[in-house]
Order: structure tokens, then sequence, then C-alpha cells
């Protein structure tokens, strides 16, 4: 998500768990060597980050040596038109789903909720440039459909050109300009606007969750 240098405000909240829950919670701050308020602190964090959305779109977790195999046995001409179709239909269909609109801004809040899934990401902003960092640790075919992915989406959408400054089999960098297209306020691509093409099913629903 994007960075903040300032610390988030904290509030103390009381709710009530079943005992073995409580018990669960101690056992693996124990382990992860880190309070229980902080454990849990981070659990909530990621359901609304990410884990709130997985249902509703229908995101079928899979592990990272699955995707391995996959994206190893995927030719990368089929990599590359999978990831622009994708790119193109199903993650159309996900940001009208989630912001019922299409705009600059929610493209943004869309990227930030993708990245967010992957083992560790940074976005910065700097003089209308935007730049993202995703640690996949997949490999470089992933990586490959990743730029496809992206590149298709904010093209297709707010017309925007992604240069990947960096590529390699555990990560990628890629940064893009605010939109040049001239959004006005309130301007948005809605539900109206979008294609209704089912998206392909080779992968689930979009880039899949891996652990």
């Amino acid at each position: 998500m994007l960075k903040s240098g300032t610390a988030k405000k904290t509030e103390t909240a009381s709710y009530r768990i079943r005992s073995d829950l409580k018990s669960a919670l101690e056992e693996e701050a124990r382990r992860l060597g880190i309070n229980p308020n902080a454990l849990v602190s981070q659990i909530l964090t990621r359901h609304i980050d990410w884990g709130r959305y997985i249902g509703r779109l229908n995101f079928i977790p899979v592990s990272k040596d699955f995707l391995r195999l996959i994206f190893d046995y995927l030719p990368s001409e089929e990599i590359e038109k999978t990831a622009r179709s994708l790119g193109e239909s199903a993650a159309h269909e996900e940001l009208l789903f989630l912001f019922t609109r299409i705009s600059p801004a929610t493209i943004i809040s869309f990227l930030n909720l993708w990245a967010s899934h992957f083992d560790a990401t940074d976005h910065q902003y700097d003089n209308g440039k935007h730049v993202f960092t995703v640690k996949h640790d997949v490999n470089l075919n992933y990586s490959h459909f990743t730029k496809e992915y992206l590149s298709s989406l904010l093209r297709t959408t707010i017309g925007a050109k992604v240069v990947f400054e960096d590529m390699s089999p555990n990560s990628v960098t890629f940064t893009f300009e605010d939109s040049p297209i001239n959004w006005r306020n309130g301007d948005s691509k809605s539900t109206n606007n979008t294609s209704t093409k089912r998206p392909i099913e080779i992968l689930p629903r979009s880039i899949p969750q891996s652990r």
C-alpha cells in the first residue's frame, strides 16, 4: 500500500472471542516473537487490505510451487496473450465490481490492493510519477505475465504507458506517470462502458493469490 512516514493513530477496542481462538492467537504470537496486540493488528490489516475481497472476487489461493509449474510450462506467447486479455477484460470487471467506476483514483486503489497480497511491495509517488516494486518470488515468466497484464490494464483504462525498470525471477519494478487523459472531477468509466466479455479462466479471475 502507499507508504506514509507518519505513524497511524491507534485506539483501544474490546471484542469477545472464543477461548480457543484466544489461546491460538497467543501461541502464534509467541512463535512469531511478537505481542498478541501486534498479531491481531496484522490479521485485521491483512483482512481489510485483501482478505475481504477474496470471496467477493472468487479468488482461489494457490501455492507458489503450483504457479512456478504453470508458468514454466506455458509458452511465452500464451503467457503474453493471456495476460493482455485479462488486463483488458477481467481487471476491468473487478475494478467496476469493487469501486463501481474506473478513474485514475480507483486504478491506484486497485493496484495497491493487487500488490498488497505479494511477499513485499512498495509504492512511491513523486512529481506525478508512480513507482511500484512488487516481490512475488515466483519466476521470470510470472514477471513477464505481470508486465503484460499491467501494461494492458493501464493502457486500456487511463491511457498510461508503463515502464518496467527492473524485471527478475523474484520481483518487478514499474513506473507510470499520472494519467495523460484530461479527467474532470467526477469523470469515470462506468458499467455502461465496459466490455461484457467473459474473462479467460486459464487462471483464477485475475492474477492469482500466492503464498
